[in-house]
């Protein structure tokens, strides 16, 4: 066989596996554009380097709009294997001895939890005193106090001299003066009680304060089951939005390293890319033959 006869498809062979090797190459390199003087040699840098900001916003729209929707989470969240294990770590936390406080000092820093801690005691103590005075205490005792002065007065000789009137003019101004001393005083009696209140359930751990309230380990799965597939299905769309996941993708894509982006993308079609710089060689190959032939 004359050797001459395979320069002709060698040829087309190497120019097809040439080409391709450097259009894949031109996806990535140059990394920057090349200028000589004010011009700028063209296909520089290379397409991925140029279009990255581009490719960013379309990768996110795809990744938040498509690839990570509502649903798909809802269905994710929602599966029987994750459901269980949330429920599983929620009732791990309601075994451990860990007290309310311990609970909340996981959350925020000891200062924080005073500073809560006081608001709170101030609140409960505001929302007693007002209620209090809205359910009119202070009419309230007049009344009793006049009917129980009556019953122990009636049947005896002092039911002649304390009247009714007699009656109503010492337990009225005493039910004005309670309702006067709650306005001005309400705050500071009850706030030490509401302390006290407020320190016994610090030191409870989650488990005994769902044994005091009554809620067994049945109601409790029930009712957190119930709370987490509430928030999933309901407040979801609201959770996604507040991540913006496309902006996030788009973000990440646009601060890559394209170096970094480059071997992202090699890993991933390392294999497919390699077969079309081969498939270039073949088809350079067959060309060439072609021409040998015809």
């Amino acid at each position: 066989m004359d050797l001459s006869m395979l320069t002709g498809p060698m040829i087309g062979a190497v120019i097809g596996y040439g080409t391709n090797w450097l259009a894949i190459k031109m996806l990535f390199r140059p990394l920057k554009p090349i200028k000589i003087g004010r011009f700028t040699v063209p296909f520089t840098p290379g397409i991925i380097p140029r279009r990255q900001a581009k490719l960013a916003v379309a990768m996110g729209e795809m990744v938040g709009k498509h690839l990570f929707t509502k649903e798909d989470m809802q269905q994710m969240l929602l599966c029987e294997e994750v459901e269980n294990e949330i429920l599983r770590n929620v009732f791990g936390l309601l075994n451990k001895e860990d007290t309310v406080k311990d609970v909340c000092l996981k959350c925020i820093n000891e200062e924080r939890y005073g500073e809560k801690r006081e608001e709170l005691i101030e609140w409960i103590s505001e929302k007693v005193k007002n209620g209090l005075i809205e359910a009119e205490i202070g009419e309230i005792i007049a009344v009793e106090g006049g009917n129980i002065i009556r019953e122990k007065v009636s049947g005896s000789m002092l039911k002649m001299f304390v009247t009714d009137g007699l009656i109503n003019s010492i337990v009225e101004p005493l039910g004005s003066q309670v309702e006067n001393y709650l306005q001005e005083h309400g705050n500071e009696k009850i706030e030490p009680v509401v302390e006290n209140q407020i320190s016994e359930l610090e030191e409870k751990s989650l488990k005994d304060l769902a044994e005091d309230l009554g809620v067994g380990s049945r109601i409790l799965e029930s009712k957190i089951r119930e709370v987490y597939r509430s928030l999933i299905l309901n407040h979801m769309g609201q959770l996604l939005e507040k991540f913006d996941i496309a902006k996030i993708v788009e973000e990440k894509i646009r601060q890559m390293d394209v170096l970094d982006l480059e071997k992202l993308i090699l890993q991933v079609m390392k294999k497919e890319l390699g077969a079309i710089v081969n498939l270039g060689a073949l088809i350079g190959f067959i060309l060439g033959s072609l021409n040998m032939i015809l």
